[in-house]
């Protein structure tokens, strides 16, 4: 199986205008085999949510490709937590000041993938919705890495390839609260991603980022785009 990555993110309206940081990070990575991808939205009203949002997404996919894949949900989920809370703590910086989501899938090259969410935004293949916080397992009050305290905060689900699954997208709420159709929109980019290099589907993205259609978003936007090829 090969496998490519591609990411995007732009900074929202409201950040520029107020002079802040993009709050949203974005990392892919393959190695032995295995490939990690992670997004996560740090949470705009915390001052210090650009950093937080910055290490989850290397300390998640770090923690992946330094653990078993058959490691419990529990375990990897306490890891990066506790990881992440390190870090911040060694920079002398408080979790509430950095609270971020968190969007995680993790898989091999023999099709078996995982994935995990706590907070906002929405996972979703060319074919299905994977995880999303439009699900009874979150509460309606927004949570994340600074203010989870239960595994139950977060959405974890474990799978294979379905025939005909070419590829996964990761979003942060800043695309996925403005569309619909979930699975239509990850199966346009992912078939527009299989006719182009990374490069240019980078560049189609940003495009698409930049021309919004959304009146008055406000929001970062950043997507990361898992291509599955057999």
């Amino acid at each position: 199986m090969s496998i490519k990555f591609v990411t995007a993110t732009l900074i929202g309206p409201a950040h520029i205008e107020q002079q802040r940081a993009n709050q949203d990070a974005a990392k892919c990575k393959i190695s032995n085999g295995f490939w990690v991808a992670a997004v996560a939205d740090g949470m705009g009203s915390r001052k210090l949510s650009d950093i937080g949002s910055k290490l989850a997404v290397n300390i998640a996919i770090d923690v992946c490709m330094r653990s078993a894949f058959d490691i419990s949900d529990k375990e990897l989920v306490t890891l990066i937590y506790s990881n992440w809370l390190c870090e911040l703590k060694a920079s002398d910086i408080s979790s509430n000041d950095a609270v971020t989501t968190l969007l995680l899938t993790w898989g091999n090259n023999k099709g078996q993938f995982r994935y995990f969410q706590v907070g906002d935004g929405e996972i979703v293949s060319n074919l299905r919705q994977l995880s999303s916080n439009e699900t009874d397992t979150f509460s309606n009050e927004t949570t994340g890495l600074g203010i989870s305290k239960k595994l139950s905060d977060w959405l974890i689900g474990s799978t294979c390839l379905a025939e005909g699954e070419k590829g996964i997208t990761l979003m942060t709420d800043g695309i996925s609260e403005d569309i619909d159709d979930h699975v239509g929109f990850s199966s346009s980019v992912i078939s527009n991603a299989k006719s182009k290099s990374c490069r240019a589907l980078k560049k189609k993205l940003m495009t698409l980022l930049k021309a919004w259609p959304t009146p008055n978003h406000t929001d970062d936007k950043t997507i990361a785009v898992v291509i599955l090829n057999d």
